[in-house]
């Protein structure tokens, strides 16, 4: 497309009253494919001329739209081109009326717009934040406002009937409101007719139909970013804002949600977990510098982590995500509010999902993390607890699809769960529980010697080879190729390493398993505790005449 000759006059053209949409459209398109003048010495004179202009189209000659039409499209394509502006020296002049004219746009428009301009709002702030503190209240009331509409969206979204209907009524006033707070620009305060503000009264989005901002999971999802960048940058606001956002973030994330989603609601359900997890994201963030705020959500919140992930569909980034929030709780004081989880997390597909590629994906990390809170509470475990860790644990380390590295993991896990068990058997029932639980662990670490029979031999026979590879390849191939060949020694070696680590973990801990097996029976009150890692030592039983049978000690025959 040509270039425009006279910005003045085009400019002046595209903000005349009468001009048909679809003019102004095509007009409107035209500057969007010229924006390369924005890059030359034109660029002031292009604020200058067009800035007005499109602030009047946004706040005057059109209004936010809530259908594909062109009058959306209009808006969208003026947003786009102020998203696409050059943020140099030439734009600050302008700064403080770009960011009303988005705020305006991000509070009263559908969600398409709104996603542009939060990333407006963001930039603005990121690169002209010497001057703009003033201007960061607004965004974060308008954050306020969209957590405090989380539950009317939810049944905005899928619920039907009378209650959908109500949420329709109940959203036009809070977007009535909302307009009214932050949608003037230039004085004018313009409220939108509540027919142009909500879609269907079923909530369902379909196709041609788009979401308020305010009533918006893919808003809500953007927002928790932005707040983090401005806590950091203004750390007096998160005094007068913390208090007041926190609750309702933490409510957020507490709904769970309708039990069975239709399949013309899945997406919505997907960005409402979406929107759920950045928001946890964001509050564990806030876990370790501000957690006197955290403190008394501590529950709350852990709960709300669990049944995210009971809730939330089978995709890999969202339930990393939520892995990535928990590995953050374990870190701090509050992972006690998990520790009453402890059952709900011990079960595969609510750690991992049920999805192949999350199945191949998250174990190792879900693993690692559910082997940390299980150490934490592994003296506070029943028998039948300790018997599903053990079994789950015993399972992955005979997984060959799971790295050395965890398997190591997880013996040590089962080798931490050792004591516990033993101290479990204070009665004759509790003792063979406890001496059938501690036989698993020896089985396991005996089938996983079995297992390294096989494949060390494998293991350094593939080293020898390896090594005769690479000086082949060091005299008769290219350099190139011989550097990729280190890439394959190394790892080789690390294997190796991994290896002599299990290795030396497994036989370790045979000796404590095995104490613990022949003394199962015995009376802990003959047992000293134990210490520095030793066995406990039998105490002498005082001699008796009686004629009741000593306790077992030792293992059977078959068992050896």
């Amino acid at each position: 497309m040509s270039r425009i000759q006279n910005l003045e006059q085009h400019s002046l053209h595209l903000m005349e009253r009468d001009l048909p949409i679809q003019s102004r459209l095509q007009m409107a398109m035209e500057v969007r494919d010229s924006l390369e003048v924005t890059h030359t010495g034109e660029y002031l004179n292009f604020l200058k001329y067009y800035f007005k202009t499109f602030s009047t189209i946004l706040s005057s000659i059109t209004k936010p739209q809530f259908v594909d039409n062109p009058e959306h499209k209009l808006r969208n394509i003026v947003v786009e081109i102020l998203n696409r502006l050059p943020h140099s020296e030439v734009l600050r002049p302008f700064v403080q009326d770009l960011l009303k004219v988005a705020m305006h746009v991000l509070t009263t428009d559908n969600e398409e717009n709104g996603l542009i301009c939060i990333r407006i709002i963001f930039d603005l702030l990121r690169n002209f934040r010497p001057t703009l503190e003033n201007e960061v209240q607004p965004f974060l009331d308008f954050v306020c406002k969209i957590y405090q509409n989380f539950r009317l969206t939810v049944t905005h979204f899928f619920e039907n009937g009378d209650m959908a209907a109500a949420s329709v009524s109940s959203s036009s006033s809070l977007l009535s409101a909302s307009t009214g707070t932050f949608g003037s620009i230039g004085g004018e305060d313009k409220l939108m007719d509540v027919s142009d503000q909500v879609g269907p009264p079923t909530g369902y989005v379909g196709s041609g139909q788009l979401n308020p901002s305010t009533l918006s999971f893919k808003i809500v999802t953007e927002t928790p970013l932005v707040v983090m960048f401005l806590f950091q940058l203004y750390s007096r606001l998160v005094q007068t804002n913390i208090p007041h956002l926190l609750p309702l973030m933490v409510a957020a994330i507490s709904v769970t949600g309708p039990e069975k989603v239709p399949p013309h609601l899945k997406s919505h359900f997907v960005e409402l977990k979406g929107a759920q997890v950045k928001t946890v994201s964001f509050l564990t963030y806030l876990l370790k510098s501000f957690a006197d705020y955290i403190r008394p959500h501590e529950e709350s919140i852990c709960k709300s982590i669990v049944n995210l992930l009971v809730t939330c569909s089978d995709s890999v980034s969202i339930r990393k995500e939520l892995l990535v929030a928990l590995k953050h709780v374990l870190g701090t004081d509050f992972k006690r509010g998990l520790f009453p989880l402890i059952d709900t997390l011990l079960e595969e597909r609510v750690l991992v999902g049920t999805g192949r590629a999350c199945f191949e994906t998250l174990r190792p990390l879900a693993y690692s993390l559910l082997a940390e809170l299980v150490h934490h509470v592994r003296g506070d475990l029943s028998l039948s607890q300790l018997s599903r860790i053990i079994y789950l644990f015993s399972s992955n380390m005979h997984d060959a699809s799971l790295s050395l590295s965890i398997h190591t993991t997880c013996a040590r896990l089962m080798l931490n769960l050792v004591e516990p068990i033993f101290e479990k058997g204070v009665d004759q029932p509790s003792m063979d529980e406890a001496r059938i639980l501690l036989g698993r662990i020896l089985d396991a670490f005996v089938g996983k010697f079995n297992t390294f029979k096989r494949t060390i031999p494998q293991l350094l026979e593939e080293g020898e080879e390896g090594k005769d590879r690479s000086t082949l390849r060091s005299k008769l191939e290219l350099p190139v190729q011989a550097v990729l060949n280190v890439q394959v020694s190394v790892e080789h070696s690390k294997e190796v390493s991994d290896c002599k680590h299990m290795i030396k973990t497994l036989v370790m801990g045979m000796k404590t398993i095995i104490w613990s097996i022949t003394h199962a029976h015995l009376p802990r009150s003959q047992v000293s505790p134990s210490t520095h890692g030793t066995p406990p030592q039998v105490l002498g039983a005082p001699l008796s005449n009686s004629l009741v049978p000593q306790p077992f000690k030792g293992m059977r025959e078959d068992e050896v």
